[in-house]
This record gives structure tokens, C-alpha cells and sequence, in this order.
């Protein structure tokens, strides 16, 4: 028996059988771990880095010589599907959120070389919070840099979810960009439109907080423009970054600043909205002059989708449930297991664990509804493991989807609107069928 030491969270499996793949180890021991793709080596979200006990892992296959080669890997960053473990390892897992994702496909996929750099059509959008200057006057550096920390971590997580990139941080604003995986230009409008409103939401669940701690009126002002921008590495040898430069960046944050006298949370120019048509809910079209420019610009508010959008819908009641994960997982296990008695004995596990489990998946999904079609790897061996370990039938997916749309209506109370249990039962169905499809394969072809 191996010993594997997990750095990212100081956990130790010590009990490791000699051939193993760390991903297989992982899953067995409910160690969150992405995998995309299933684990069938056709992405490298499961990348891990070796710290220590390299000479104890299996060579590289071709798969993996290929992927190494193509994105510059060193010696020490491996595919956790792939390495099969002969001794005790040390490993520190690189993918941790959307976000990582991004960034890492970003560096590796730039070139080694400095000044590298090439041409987007990109959404790039500013946020600014409304008169932080005075703020920032009248408290202490702390207090400043702890509310900003708050609210950077909640504002930025619609970016990340949306296949945003933040790109910087500047004072108080945001800058973050859509489009740097090459996306079609309607995706990524959409996604940059969608991340905007669930910012907005999220200002709004910050507020009353700001109100009591910092007597601060949290609004923030929101701009988004779409055109050519240069992705690139850029900056001192010794600390290049990923970033964008470009007229579309200069007019996203000239939009942003004329937010406050407009009087919109939201300002989105024309060229995002036609890439929209008929989708957005606007204000009246504003014909407004741009610092730089010598004619003026249409601009338009934005209130929202003309028509039901799941992804939001589910991103944002999701987002409703922060901080009560672990109440929202016991009570869904509750429900369940109170309608369905039988399905307890499929659950060895300690509940705990199992319900920590489940809130990550669930939030790993809501992460990945805009890449559903790389996730679906891994829905389909999931689909396989509970067809082949838990003998999971095609009735007990009604049951749970049963237990997780009450337990949705309970802790989102009047916020549980029909749309939302549409979106809910929308998203769970299209997972639901990949898994099923995948099960009825594995009894055709075991």
C-alpha cells in the first residue's frame, strides 16, 4: 500500500493500491477532483502537480507525452488520469475553479515567447462601485481593503461562472472579459449580459450588510462592449500577465463612468445589443457623447432577458443558497430519504461527508452550465459508477430530482418561482440523461 498527500488541503490517503490512478484514488475517497472529460484524458482539468515522489509514478503515455508537448508542460505537471502510482506521492492539484481553468489554458496556450500576443473579438466589461472615493476618505485602510476583498469575492463569481476572465483589479473596479476561449460572438455577449445581472444581484445581497458595517449604500456601475481586442502576455520579464488591451477595453470602462449620469446600473453599447436582438429587456436607446470619440455613441440600460434565461435562473437562486450549503444538503437527504426509505441503504458513506460532496458537485455543475458539453465526460462516468456501484435505477432519478426541487422551494421560499423550478428541472434533465445514456451503454457493453 501507497501513501498519496494531497498539498491543496493536507489530506493523506494512506491505503493506495500499487497501480492506481491518483483520479481513481481521488474519487474513491471523495476528494474533490476536476475531470471534465471522464477521465479519458481528452482535457487537462485534472492536472496535478508533483511536489515530491515523481520516480514513483508510471511514464508518461503517449496521451500524455502529446498534451505535455503541445502546452510546454515540465516534468512535474502530469494528468491525474493518466499516472498510475508505484510508491508514496505528494501532489498539488491546479484546478480548483473555472477560473484556474481559464488562466492556465491561457498561459500555456500563449506561447512561451514574450510579446506574444493575438487578436479577439471579446465583451469586455468594467464595474465600478458608485462614489468609493468619499468612502475610502472616511474609514480606515482596513475596513476599505476588507470590503473590497467582500466584495470582490461575491461580484467576481458571476465572471468566473460565465466564462468570464478577470483580467484586473483596479481601485474599486473590475475589468473582466468574455470571449477569450473563442466563443461565438452571440455566447459571448450573452455571457457577458448574464454575469452582469447576477453582479447587480449580488450588490444587492451585499447592501444591507455594507449598510450596518460600513455605512456604505453599495451600487455598483456596470459597462459592457463588445469588439477587437489583443490578448496577450505583456509586462516585465520577470512578471508578465495575461491580459487584453485595445479601444474595446477603453470604451467598456468610458461606458462604466457614464453609468452614474445616466442613472443605469447596467449600460451595454450597441454592438453588444445587436449581437442580442430581441433578447434583452432595454431602456430607451441613449445617444451619448464618449470621452475620445468625435460622434456619439448609442447606449442602452439593461434591465434583463426578454425571455427566461436557465442558466441565470439557476445561477441565481443557486447563488441564494451561500452559507447554508450544508443545511441545504441535510435537508435534501432529509427529504429524500423520508419519501424513499429504500434508497438509504445505497449511502455507506458518512453523511457528512457525503452531503459535503453533493454541495460540491451541485456547485461544480451550476460553475459548469456553460460547458456542459465538456463536463459531459464526466456526468457520463458518473452515470456509470451509480449504474454499476449503487445500482442505481431510472425511477430513482425522479425521486431525487423530486427531493431537490422541494428542498429548493423550502430554503427559496417566494423566490421559488415557476420559471426557476422550470430551469431547475430543464438543467437536472439534460444531466440526468447523459448519466442515463451512459449506464444503458455500460449494461450493453460492460
Amino acid at each position: 500500500m501507497h501513501k498519496v498527500v494531497y498539498a491543496n488541503s493536507g489530506v493523506t490517503v494512506e491505503d493506495v493500491a500499487d497501480g492506481q490512478t491518483l483520479l481513481s484514488v481521488s474519487v474513491r475517497r471523495r476528494i474533490p477532483h476536476h475531470h471534465q472529460c471522464g477521465g479519458q484524458a481528452r482535457c487537462t482539468t485534472c492536472r496535478v502537480q508533483v511536489l515530491d515522489g515523481a520516480s514513483h509514478l508510471s511514464p508518461l503515455n503517449p496521451w500524455e507525452q502529446e498534451v505535455a508537448k503541445k502546452r510546454g508542460w515540465d516534468d512535474y505537471t502530469r494528468l491525474g488520469c493518466q499516472i498510475k502510482i508505484h510508491g508514496d506521492v505528494v501532489v498539488r492539484l491546479l484546478v480548483d475553479n473555472p477560473q484556474d481553468i481559464i488562466v492556465l489554458d491561457l498561459d500555456e496556450l500563449q506561447g512561451a515567447g514574450p510579446g506574444e500576443g493575438k487578436e479577439i473579438q471579446a465583451a469586455v466589461l468594467f464595474a465600478d462601485i458608485r462614489n468609493f472615493t468619499t468612502f475610502a476618505e472616511q474609514n480606515l485602510p482596513y475596513d476599505v481593503v476588507h470590503m473590497l476583498n467582500q466584495h470582490f469575492a461575491t461580484v467576481a463569481e458571476p465572471i468566473l461562472n460565465n466564462n468570464g476572465f478577470v483580467d484586473k483589479y483596479v481601485g474599486d473596479g473590475i475589468l473582466a472579459v468574455f470571449g477569450v476561449r473563442q466563443e461565438s460572438a452571440e455566447i459571448t455577449c450573452r455571457n457577458a449580459v448574464r454575469a452582469a445581472l447576477l453582479m447587480q444581484d449580488a450588490a444587492n445581497r451585499l447592501r444591507p450588510l455594507f449598510d450596518r458595517s460600513f455605512n456604505l449604500s453599495l451600487r455598483v456601475g456596470i459597462g459592457v462592449h463588445f469588439g477587437p481586442a489583443i490578448l496577450g502576455r505583456m509586462g516585465h520579464p520577470g512578471k508578465r500577465q495575461v491580459t487584453v488591451i485595445g479601444d474595446t477595453v477603453n470604451m467598456a470602462s468610458r461606458i462604466e463612468c457614464l453609468t452614474k449620469d445616466i442613472d443605469a446600473d447596467i449600460l451595454l453599447s450597441q454592438e453588444v445589443v445587436q449581437r442580442l436582438a430581441g433578447a434583452l429587456r432595454l431602456g430607451a436607446a441613449i445617444d451619448a457623447p464618449i470621452k475620445g470619440r468625435s460622434v456619439n455613441t448609442l447606449l442602452y440600460p439593461c434591465e434583463g432577458f426578454s425571455e427566461p434565461d436557465t442558466v441565470y435562473l439557476v445561477q441565481k437562486s443557486f447563488e441564494r443558497l451561500s452559507g447554508q450549503v450544508m443545511d441545504f444538503g441535510a435537508r435534501f437527504y432529509g427529504l429524500l430519504f423520508e419519501a424513499n426509505p429504500e434508497l438509504r441503504q445505497h449511502f455507506k458513506h458518512d453523511l457528512t461527508v457525503q452531503t459535503k460532496m453533493l454541495m460540491s458537485m451541485l456547485s461544480s455543475l451550476v460553475k459548469g452550465l456553460n460547458r456542459l458539453p465538456e463536463i459531459e465526460g464526466g456526468l457520463r462516468e458518473l452515470g456509470k459508477r451509480h449504474s454499476r456501484d449503487y445500482k442505481t435505477a431510472r425511477m430513482d432519478y425522479d425521486k431525487v430530482a423530486r427531493a431537490l426541487l422541494k428542498t429548493l422551494e423550502e430554503f427559496l421560499g417566494d423566490e421559488f418561482t415557476p420559471e426557476i423550478h422550470q430551469a431547475w428541472a430543464a438543467v437536472y434533465g439534460r444531466v440526468v440523461a447523459v448519466m442515463i445514456e451512459a449506464s444503458d451503454e455500460l449494461m450493453i457493453d460492460p
